[in-house]
């Protein structure tokens, strides 16, 4: 399934098969012009948000994305080069010719490294389209990976670039944590009262466990922050909610809605615990 918040690039992203995306494909909107959080803050905002909801982080992704008009090699090189990668090669991909470099940054050997990885495409309108993107898993030094950020969003405006940024961090949530959190929270400060009352029956009698577990963390969320869910989305092995949380500082226009946040609970077939994954705005990993 995907979500309806498809962009133009989107279309480039699935050219230069830089994300593989099946729930959720779209790029944020940066708020920084109506509020004050520089880049870095803001990363630490929405690190902090999801630690609430994830217990052990697997992954974590961030996918910064500029285009305009000009030659993608050109403007790969020039980004390479500030941000002390080598110089991108050119592949070609269904059909495409990519430019692509790749590099991690920090201690490699314990895990902790971030790895960054450009893609650059041309576009049919003598444009480029550019995705750089810094993930890492469970040992990620975060301090590294916060001023790594910090520096992309220095360089791309030094090169004259748009740019835009997303984050999406998955995980596992501790089951004990969310019955503690189920046997605690004071379902009346939910979004949706009579949704979460229902998902707490079902968390106690077994059936559709993704869906129990997503509320359980909305309604744990709801508690420290004023959000409303908008959109939903439910499977056989999966639950999904797009919220809008005016404090977070990253948006996405979805109809006459802006969202802030996506949240979703994923049963892998043949494992006990779920998978949480959480986007801000919106997931732009696989579930």
């Amino acid at each position: 399934m995907l979500n309806r918040w498809i962009t133009t690039g989107i279309i480039v992203v699935a050219i230069i098969t830089l994300i593989s995306v099946t729930h959720a494909q779209v790029y944020a909107e940066n708020m920084n012009g109506e509020k004050s959080l520089s880049e870095t803050a803001s990363l630490e905002k929405l690190l902090h948000t999801a630690d609430s909801m994830i217990d052990r982080t697997d992954r974590l992704v961030i996918k910064w994305q500029a285009g305009g008009k000009g030659d993608a090699q050109e403007h790969a090189v020039k980004l390479a080069l500030e941000l002390g990668l080598a110089a991108p090669v050119q592949i070609r991909q269904n059909g495409h010719q990519v430019y692509r470099s790749e590099g991690t940054v920090g201690a490699e050997t314990s895990g902790q490294s971030t790895r960054v990885l450009l893609n650059a495409v041309n576009m049919d309108d003598e444009g480029y389209y550019i995705i750089v993107q810094l993930s890492g898993g469970r040992k990620l030094d975060r301090d590294a990976l916060l001023t790594w950020h910090g520096q992309m969003a220095e360089v791309m405006e030094k090169l004259g670039m748009k740019a835009s940024w997303n984050m999406s961090v998955q995980g596992k949530a501790d089951e004990e944590h969310l019955k503690d959190a189920k046997n605690t929270t004071d379902t009346t400060n939910a979004t949706d009262e009579m949704n979460k009352t229902n998902a707490m029956d079902v968390f106690v009698t077994g059936t559709n466990k993704t869906t129990a577990q997503l509320a359980v963390m909305e309604a744990r969320l709801s508690r420290t922050m004023n959000m409303k869910a908008v959109e939903r989305y439910e499977d056989e092995a999966t639950a999904s909610i797009s919220y809008q949380a005016a404090d977070l500082p990253l948006e996405i226009q979805s109809g006459t809605h802006r969202l802030n946040m996506q949240l979703a609970v994923h049963q892998v077939s043949g494992q006990q615990a779920a998978r949480v994954t959480v986007g801000f705005p919106l997931i732009t990993i696989e579930y």
